[in-house]
């Protein structure tokens, strides 16, 4: 592969970087960004002008150069836009507000005990009066009267910021919604007032009441519970509804991705209509027309299924890949790929950090690049054998690429992606080539219900198979983590790996070797730094204690009538990523207000029963977890070391 030959490759990366690079630039740019994103062009537009082959060279590094820095610049301009702090009527700059204003923005979500929805508020009140105000805000409500997109509401009270994590490596639900534009929350329970109703249905509520309508007819025509879960996720895009153990089983045996409304199902889509008349065989005006009208099916699908960041992605890139076929029978997938990704964070430039969009545009790269060389390794003579050896090849590429990205995200692998990938994708092509039909089709009882009854045993069949690699054993592998430069060593590793196996450079095979050495010497260096430090962990529970203690690189730990689940999801990412698993137990007691912890080294710390904070600091340095940071003792000091977040004592004094 010519890297020079696919400029959308190019031109994305430096986007990229600027949207990354914003959250540092900013407090030195500020608004200068703007200025200059204009100075490069207006400088790159005036060189393109007085371009002078005699200058060539000159012009040859200057031009790319300033090309380059747009397009770095343009990346921060558009992140700069969706920055609040610059948004003077943002929700965010408004305090002791006492109602609001705001228009519905889809339909209804159930949760446990609410009904949940996003509002986009319209104005503000505060001891002042009232003030235009924009900015999205998470409600729960508990109202009877469903909330239809495009009705305006009276709520009573102000919003509250969503809180960051209490304990370290939480998952950061208040970063998650922001990097969607939601600052605020608000549980109204049935605190509000209708003021107006849409007068007629938007566009969205004319999607969700089809989604709902095709939801029901899965409903009425597949009889198996689990398998009517797993419908409405393959086919519709809803994954919410899933029963956990189901949920436990997939994630297990590596088959989520299926579950995931992506471009294995918009290709299959795409495929469905593709195969049932051959444009490529068309001329003209006609070859347009049917590849206009696939992409429109496309998007209604995409649309249908929610807009997730990977459909948005399969979508764009099949849309640009028919806009292609227009010309071409066979362009390129890498220059739609990268201008697919170009386009949709121009769009929202924060998708650059939504894990979804991150794994599907890992996996397709990693199966463009990779597949074809795995491929060659083995051919099989017969037709079944080439089938199921492609289906393994595009499983290994995928996870040859994203191995980093679930690791460093979920801590886990599945050890039979293999045979996993074997019965799946095949099944989910199937189910695709059934469901897609079944859709279009679910007015005509007839067929519905013979397609109805053909889904419902395929999905059951599938169901089988997953269930059945979950119970193997050693059937996924926990506790594992890799930081961002691990990460980017190990990309660097495969793509150097790539193209040494493609020109055969003696100088690539040395760089190879390299990254090796550099990541396992930076492997040591974590190792050494964490068997170094020594400091215990008290975390912020809603019920028990939870203490652990880092000696030596050894974690001991104190737990005391935990809930299991706020163990696993607050706890233990922090013991994976930082303080290493397993861990052996610690002995305490609780008398007169003390609580006596007995240490490794027949040492004891004396704390607080109440604070959890240190009866003497002597030989000790004492730190408070606080918006995603330690914050020494000296600095916070306050009242109720749990008012905020976890607690750190540190002995490395």
């Amino acid at each position: 592969m010519k890297f020079n030959e696919f400029p959308f490759i190019r031109y994305t990366i430096f986007f990229v970087a600027g949207v990354l690079l914003y959250p540092i630039t900013k407090q030195f740019f500020g608004e200068a960004i703007l200025v200059g994103l204009l100075s490069c062009l207006v400088g790159y537009i005036g060189l393109t002008f007085a371009y002078s082959p005699k200058n060539r060279t000159y012009f040859k590094a200057l031009l790319p150069f300033l090309a380059y820095l747009c397009l770095l610049f343009s990346g921060m301009y558009v992140a700069s836009l969706r920055d609040v702090d610059l948004i003077p009527d943002h929700l965010i700059h408004f305090s002791k507000i006492k109602s609001y204003l705001a228009e519905v923005n889809e339909a209804d979500q159930i949760k446990p005990n609410s009904l949940g929805n996003r509002l986009s508020v319209q104005a503000v009140e505060t001891s002042d009066g009232w003030f235009p105000a924009q900015g999205e805000v998470q409600i729960y409500h508990q109202s009877t009267m469903p909330l239809v997109p495009g009705a305006v509401i009276h709520i009573k009270g102000a919003p509250r910021l969503i809180a960051p994590p209490a304990n370290p490596s939480m998952f950061d639900y208040s970063e998650y919604m922001a990097r969607k534009g939601i600052y605020f929350s608000h549980f109204i329970g049935k605190k509000f007032s209708l003021v107006s109703r849409p007068e007629k249905a938007s566009w969205s509520s004319v999607i969700v009441a089809w989604r709902q309508y095709l939801k029901e007819k899965i409903e009425t025509h597949i009889k198996d519970s689990q398998a009517q879960q797993i419908a409405s996720a393959l086919l519709l895009g809803q994954k919410q509804d899933l029963d956990k153990g189901l949920r436990e089983a997939y994630a297990t045996a590596g088959a989520m991705h299926i579950l995931a409304v992506s471009g294995l199902h918009v290709g299959i889509v795409y495929g469905f209509f593709f195969l049932l008349f051959r444009p490529t065989k068309m001329k003209g005006l006609k070859r347009a027309t049917y590849l206009l009208g696939i992409v429109g099916v496309i998007w209604f699908y995409a649309i249908l299924t929610g807009l997730s960041p990977s459909v948005l992605r399969s979508a764009t890139m099949f849309t640009f890949i028919c806009l292609a076929q227009m010309n071409s029978r066979n362009p390129s997938i890498f220059n739609p790929l990268a201008l697919s990704a170009l386009l949709l964070l121009v769009y929202d430039p924060f998708l650059i950090y939504a894990v979804g969009f991150q794994l599907s545009y890992v996996a397709l790269l990693g199966i463009l690049l990779f597949q074809p060389l795995i491929r060659k390794i083995w051919h099989p003579k017969t037709k079944g054998l080439r089938y199921l050896w492609d289906i393994t090849s595009v499983g290994l590429a995928a996870q040859l690429t994203t191995f980093p990205l679930a690791v460093h995200y979920f801590h886990v692998f599945p050890t039979y992606f293999i045979f996993t990938n074997l019965l799946a994708i095949p099944a989910a092509f199937v189910i695709m080539s059934i469901g897609v039909p079944f859709l279009l089709f679910a007015a005509v009882p007839s067929m519905a219900q013979v397609l109805g009854w053909l889904l419902n045993y395929t999905i059951q069949f599938l169901n089988l198979g997953v269930f059945g690699l979950q119970k193997l054993p050693f059937a996924r592998m926990d506790g594992l983590y890799m930081q961002l430069t691990e990460m980017i060593l190990y990309w660097a590793f495969l793509f150097g790996l790539y193209q040494w196996i493609e020109d055969k450079k003696k100088y690539r095979l040395v760089a190879i070797f390299a990254l090796v050495f550099v990541l396992g010497f930076y492997r040591i260096i974590l190792s050494l730094d964490r068997v170094s430090e020594e400091y215990m962990v008290i975390y912020k529970l809603n019920k028990g204690v939870v203490m652990d203690y880092n000696h030596q690189g050894q974690l001991y730990t104190i737990e005391w009538e935990v809930d299991a689940e706020e163990l696993n999801y607050n706890i233990r990412p922090h013991r994976v990523k930082v303080m290493g698993v397993p861990s052996k137990p610690l002995a305490f007691w609780v008398k007169e207000g003390l609580c006596r912890i007995s240490l490794p080294g027949n040492k004891e710390l004396l704390l607080d029963a109440n604070t959890f904070l240190p009866t003497v600091f002597q030989g000790l340095s004492l730190y408070f977890w606080e918006n995603g940071k330690w914050w020494p003792h000296q600095e916070a000091s306050p009242q109720d070391p749990f008012s905020k977040g976890a607690i750190k004592i540190s002995f490395n004094n």
